[in-house]
């Protein structure tokens, strides 16, 4: 027998064997072929419809939804633990910016001594190590060419305060303006040289170089372009921005960290200003005999 027709007598005995167990008699194709049909794919909806029912209610029980207590809980736990990330995020993003306010402090200090290294030993002048020829251009000051790098002059800290709406403001002893010769504009710069090294710019008549400032964060207003801190007439505080301590870079290059109490003890001293024992002010005035 052809091929065809062996395929053709197979799929008629199975279409006979399905009338037979459905107890139909008609072909396969007539209503009632399809009503049977019809019933076999409803009782295997109906069964898988069941078990799918079954695993639901073995995962969740007889629940369909969260009630609105649950909800509620859900989101007094969420709220109670962002509570306590948020300090400790916060905290570690401060010490990283405290981390970068001393590096940029300690490059600082050492582009003054490259630069002291170019100039027969001498440091930079507390009038032109922040800019020369305009105001409010750090660029053309005599330290840029050493560092190639506005943001190192800036405390990240002290950036995020400056652009804050309510920022801190400055201390009494902190300067608002420009301190000599009215240098005013918008602050780009954290740290402010200390001017009472005018007198001896040669680091190796230093006395003692570990108790002598050259740079710190000064306490300064947002359009204080001095560039400089000191015993009188410009910023005389240090600006606490790191978990209520601040930085200082001393001669000998070490960075302190000092708080209030610490610095308070130290700006009372003539060697914290002045590194040899000329104290006398502009002209030759005599104006720190309250130093020790």
């Amino acid at each position: 027998m052809p091929r065809p027709a062996l395929m053709e007598a197979s799929w008629a005995k199975d279409q006979e064997k399905t009338r037979k167990r459905l107890g139909l008699t008609r072909p396969a194709g007539s209503a009632s072929f399809r009503t049977a049909l019809t019933r076999i794919q409803s009782m295997t909806d109906c069964s898988l419809s069941s078990f799918a029912r079954r695993q639901r209610k073995l995962w969740f029980g007889d629940r369909r939804a969260f009630t609105l207590i649950e909800l509620l809980v859900v989101i007094a736990i969420i709220g109670v633990l962002a509570a306590l990330l948020l300090p400790v995020l916060s905290r570690a993003r401060e010490s990283a910016r405290t981390i970068s306010c001393m590096s940029n402090l300690h490059q600082i200090a050492l582009a003054s001594v490259t630069y002291s290294m170019d100039s027969n030993g001498h440091l930079p002048s507390f009038r032109n190590w922040l800019y020369t020829t305009k105001v409010g251009d750090l660029t053309t000051g005599k330290l840029f060419p050493y560092l190639n790098s506005k943001p190192v002059y800036m405390c990240a800290t002290d950036r995020t305060q400056l652009s804050a709406k309510n920022r801190p403001r400055t201390s009494q002893s902190g300067s608002t303006s420009s301190g000599f010769g009215g240098r005013n504009a918008t602050r780009d710069y954290s740290y402010a040289m200390n001017c009472g090294i005018c007198h001896a710019t040669d680091l190796s008549a230093f006395i003692e170089p570990t108790r002598t400032m050259l740079y710190m964060e000064g306490n300064m207003g947002p359009t204080d372009y001095s560039g400089q801190v000191g015993p009188a007439m410009v910023s005389q505080s240090l600006a606490y921005r790191h978990n209520k301590r601040g930085h200082l870079v001393m001669a000998d290059l070490h960075v302190a960290k000092m708080n209030k109490r610490e610095y308070a003890l130290v700006e009372r001293t003539k060697r914290f200003w002045f590194p040899t024992d000329n104290t006398s002010g502009p002209g030759g005035l005599q104006m720190f005999g309250n130093l020790k």
